[in-house]
């Protein structure tokens, strides 16, 4: 697949749609071997030691700038195309990145705290070793749950009945909406429905009634907003009140081991990368869109409230565990995952 281009947006959204999910199916029907012959493996370079070593990193469809600047503004990386270079290639949720991953065809990529937790709990082996977006009560973005403004639905105790659209179940996006509505004293197995869907596609499934509510992450919320249909029914943060290691960065455990410098590189990089998309918001972005990164309307990209980022890529243990404990008592987990097993923090630099 490539280099990934991020399209939002109208009718090139919809063609990109389609030819990812062939690419996709393409990519999956042509995997050969076993994970274990080719997890840990770089390019032929970088294996023989005469070149940087090629990162193969599965992404999503949005939240993850700092991350996908690495790529776009390379000449701004300290380590970029001399200890490692990147392969970002695309999938719609967890679910697709995971079986890539497990498949050997990416070394590792963005993955939500949740799903992180529930693989180690499955004995997927992987490591987190850095945070790329937080989501935390009263500051940055929180992510939207939005519906029709004439839908009549002003909070989750309105949706008995209803369809919530999410990218995938046992995602963070699943948890959010299932603590919401169970929140709101209904409960989330029998009163509503969930349908998964692709984010890009989230708010003419809106529009067209096939869902009620789904989420919306940036851009994707200015761009609902600036239209003017729908409106915040609940947030990710009404039945989760917590400050959440959102989104990260993990690689499996075999790829560290046998790319421990490169690994160093790309993690000090994605500190740096984050740094200046926070400093340099408006600059950085209009990056993503001269790339075709994203294609949006400058006036909406440009401005948009961003997700709480950590400048320095750290992770917050205590979040993971109070995320953990939502999962058990959810029954998604049945025991608990060894958290210090699970994270290494050993790349960042302090």
């Amino acid at each position: 697949m490539g280099e990934i281009q991020q399209k939002i947006g109208g009718t090139k959204m919809k063609k990109m749609i389609a030819g990812f999910v062939f690419v996709l199916m393409i990519g999956l029907l042509a995997a050969c071997g076993s994970a274990d012959q080719q997890i840990g493996k770089a390019s032929a370079e970088g294996e023989k030691g005469n070149g940087p070593v090629e990162i193969k990193l599965g992404v999503g469809y949005a939240t993850e700038e700092n991350l996908w600047l690495i790529k776009v503004a390379s000449d701004l990386a300290p380590n970029y195309g001399e200890k490692y270079t990147l392969d970002l290639q695309q999938f719609r949720a967890n679910t697709d990145r995971l079986n890539a991953y497990r498949a050997g065809q990416i070394q590792g990529g963005s993955i939500g705290q949740g799903a992180a937790i529930m693989s180690a709990a499955q004995g997927i082996n992987l490591k987190i070793v850095a945070n790329i977006a937080k989501e935390t009560p009263g500051e940055g973005f929180n992510s939207a749950f939005m519906g029709l403004k004439d839908a009549g639905l002003e909070s989750a105790a309105d949706l008995k009945g209803k369809t919530i659209g999410i990218p995938d179940f046992k995602s963070p996006t699943d948890m959010w909406a299932r603590s919401a509505v169970k929140a709101a004293g209904l409960d989330p197995d029998k009163d509503v429905k969930y349908a998964v869907l692709p984010t890009p596609a989230v708010e003419e499934a809106v529009k067209s009634g096939k869902i009620d509510v789904g989420l919306f992450p940036q851009p994707f919320y200015e761009m609902a907003q600036e239209a003017g249909e729908l409106k915040t029914v609940f947030t990710s943060k009404d039945g989760v009140p917590i400050d959440e290691d959102f989104l990260n960065l993990f690689l499996h455990p075999d790829f560290i081991a046998e790319h421990e410098e490169a690994v160093r590189a790309l993690v000090e990089d994605l500190q740096y990368m984050t740094r200046y998309y926070v400093e340099n918001k408006k600059e950085a972005r209009q990056k993503l869109l001269d790339a075709e990164f994203v294609l949006s309307e400058p006036e909406i990209y440009l401005n948009l409230v961003d997700y709480n980022r950590s400048i320095d890529s750290s992770l917050t243990k205590e979040s993971w565990e109070l995320v953990q404990e939502i999962l058990l008592e959810d029954e998604w987990i049945e025991q608990k995952v060894d958290l210090d097993e699970l994270i290494d923090d050993s790349f960042l630099a302090k």
